[in-house]
C-alpha cells in the first residue's frame, strides 16, 4: 500500500463534507490557495489543521484515511527513544540518537509556538469582532429608541 498524502486524502474528505476549497479554508483558518496547494501535493497542512479537519469529517472511509494520514504525520515528527527505531547512522555512540530526539523535539516546539501564535491571532480577531458586535448592538438599541420616540411623537 502506498503512503497516504494530503493530496490524496483532503479532496476525498472535502467532497465527503460537500464543501468547496474556499469553504474548507474558512473552516480551517487557512487560505484557499493553501487548500489548493495541499490538494495538488505542493505542500502539506500542519498537524493542527489535520486534527481540526478530523473533528469536522463525518465517520466513514474518508475519515479512516484521514486518521491514517494523521498517524503517519505524527510518526514522522514524534520523538523517538534513543537507539530505538533510528537508522544505525544516527546512533553513533548514542550521540546521534539524542541529536535525532532533540531535532524532533525542536520541530514539535516550533509547531507548538506556531500554533500558539495562531491561537493568539484568533483570540485577537474574536475580541475585535465582539467589540464590533457590541457597537452594532448599541447602535441598534439607539435606533429602536429613536424609532419609538418618532412613533410616539406622531401620535
Amino acid at each position: 500500500m502506498s503512503a497516504l498524502t494530503a493530496a490524496k486524502v483532503i479532496p476525498k474528505v472535502r467532497h465527503r463534507m460537500g464543501i468547496s476549497q474556499e469553504g474548507l479554508s474558512r473552516l480551517l483558518n487557512a487560505t484557499k490557495g493553501a487548500v489548493q496547494h495541499w490538494e495538488r501535493g505542493r505542500n502539506n497542512p500542519d498537524l493542527g489543521r489535520l486534527l481540526a479537519l478530523r473533528q469536522l469529517c463525518p465517520p466513514g472511509p474518508e475519515r479512516k484515511e484521514l486518521d491514517a494520514l494523521i498517524r503517519q504525520n505524527r510518526a514522522e515528527y514524534a520523538p523517538v527513544e534513543i537507539g530505538k527505531g533510528l537508522p544505525p547512522e544516527l546512533i553513533a555512540g548514542r550521540r546521534g540518537g539524542r541529536q535525532a530526539t532533540a531535532t524532533a523535539d525542536s520541530v514539535l516546539r516550533k509547531e507548538n509556538e506556531r500554533l500558539r501564535q495562531q491561537v493568539a491571532k484568533l483570540e485577537e480577531t474574536l475580541e475585535r469582532r465582539e467589540e464590533t458586535l457590541r457597537i452594532l448592538e448599541d447602535l441598534a438599541s439607539e435606533l429602536k429608541k429613536d424609532m419609538a420616540a418618532k412613533a410616539h411623537s406622531k401620535q
